[in-house]
C-alpha cells in the first residue's frame, strides 16, 4: 500500500451524523495554517465529494469563494478536509497509491486555488 500526503483544515461547525451527505465544508484558510499529514491508504475509511467555503488566503480583504474540496473520515475517526483543485485529484491519487504502492501529495503547493492568491500577495 502506498500513502498520500495531504495538507487539511480544520473544519467550522461539522456534526459526525452529516458524513456522507456531501455538506459543504467551511474552513478559515486566510488565518488557519494547513496541517501535514501522511495517510496510508488503509488508514482511510471513506471519502466524499464536496465544496469548500473559505476565506480567501493572503489576503485582508473578508472575502469568500467556493473551491472544490475532499472530506476524508480516517480510521481513528478523524474528519480532515482537503483542497481538491489539484492537477491530480484525492480519488485518482487514492487509486495510483492503492496499485503501485506511490506516495502522492496533495498540498497547497499544487493548488491553483492556492497558487493564484500565493502570487498576489
Amino acid at each position: 500500500m502506498g500513502c498520500v500526503v495531504i495538507e487539511h483544515f480544520p473544519e467550522k461547525d461539522f456534526n459526525e451524523s452529516d458524513f456522507g451527505l456531501n455538506r459543504d465544508a467551511r474552513l478559515d484558510a486566510a488565518n488557519d495554517k494547513p496541517a501535514r499529514i501522511s495517510l496510508n491508504t488503509s488508514a482511510v475509511m471513506a471519502f466524499e465529494c464536496i465544496e469548500i467555503r473559505t476565506t480567501r488566503p493572503f489576503t485582508r480583504e473578508n472575502k469568500e469563494d467556493v473551491v472544490p474540496g475532499v472530506r476524508i473520515k480516517t480510521s481513528w475517526g478523524q474528519h480532515l478536509v482537503v483542497f481538491d483543485d489539484l492537477p491530480m485529484n484525492f480519488s485518482k491519487a487514492m487509486d495510483t497509491a492503492c496499485s503501485h504502492q506511490k506516495i502522492n501529495e496533495l498540498t497547497t503547493l499544487n493548488s491553483d486555488y492556492w497558487r493564484r492568491y500565493r502570487k498576489q500577495s
